[in-house]
């Protein structure tokens, strides 16, 4: 078993290592009988295996298997790896297509999960989608390559844009949708409103929390009930996680303010009382 055996390293010496394992492997000379490589960057997986695996969660399981037939030594610029590169990409946002929710879908559960990604990182990437070469719809190992983020970040970040409506995935592609423009070439305040609607209608726990906030007469509450909430569903630690996220996100659209020193949420007030770790405001 190698679980991201190779993350941690620079790419030059990343990639050595990986040949002198594939060298070891079809050579015979390595004792064992099979590898289980876990990996979150799709090129490498793709390169080294024989047979790719693809894990969901909610419930963790096994959504997609492919098998992998490219005779080995593996070129990373040649047709079929791209093209099984892509694939793979395809399968991984398979599910994820739909630009929010339309008005016929189910709604999602107070305890959905969320992709874990920053507010930073899904702005830089909707920039990068609006500019040529894109010009607003991208094969998403082409954005990888030109944003330079890992697969996981890449992926975690495309997924909110489609839950957030303001891109939407298909077939590995991800495409940029009107009210996603709109919001790319908004001023800061533009931004913050729309963003602030869009986590509203698509997040139903940040809609929870303001509606919460908005039937209490001081205007804040404790994080402990909506953490409680979200351990019914998911385990402690990634209860935390989502709560995080959809505290980010929240702020940034100005849904709520969070006082980290005290751990609770209230409704916007305009001022910037309380300190957060690393210099921002709450």
């Amino acid at each position: 078993l190698m679980d991201e055996a190779f993350s941690a390293l620079d790419v030059l010496t990343g990639e050595r290592l990986r040949e002198d394992i594939l060298e070891l492997w079809t050579s015979g000379k390595m004792p064992t009988q099979a590898m289980l490589v876990v990996s979150h960057n799709i090129e490498e997986a793709v390169l080294m295996a024989d047979r790719v695996l693809i894990f969901g969660t909610d419930p963790g399981r096994i959504r997609f298997q492919l098998a992998v037939q490219i005779p080995r030594p593996r070129d990373p610029e040649s047709a079929d790896v791209r093209a099984l590169v892509d694939e793979v990409y395809a399968l991984m946002t398979a599910g994820s297509g739909r630009a929010g929710r339309g008005a016929g879908a189910a709604a999602a559960p107070l305890g959905q999960r969320l992709p874990r990604a920053d507010v930073a990182r899904m702005d830089g990437l909707l920039e990068y989608l609006v500019e040529p070469p894109f010009d607003g719809r991208a094969d998403l190992p082409k954005l990888a390559e030109a944003t330079e983020l890992a697969d996981n970040e890449l992926l975690a970040a495309a997924q909110a844009l489609s839950l957030l409506g303001l891109a939407q995935l298909e077939s590995g592609d991800l495409q940029i949708t009107p009210l996603g423009r709109r919001y790319v070439e908004g001023a800061h305040m533009l931004r913050q409103e729309i963003f602030g609607q869009q986590v509203l209608a698509h997040v139903p726990l940040a809609a929870h929390i303001r509606h919460s906030l908005e039937q209490e007469p001081s205007g804040q509450l404790p994080e402990e009930p909506f953490l409680r909430l979200l351990s019914e569903h998911q385990a402690e630690a990634e209860a935390e996680r989502t709560l995080q996220t959809v505290v980010a996100w929240g702020r940034h659209g100005e849904v709520f303010e969070y006082d980290y020193n005290a751990g609770t949420v209230r409704l916007p007030t305009g001022e910037d009382e309380v300190e957060a770790p690393g210099g921002g405001q709450a």
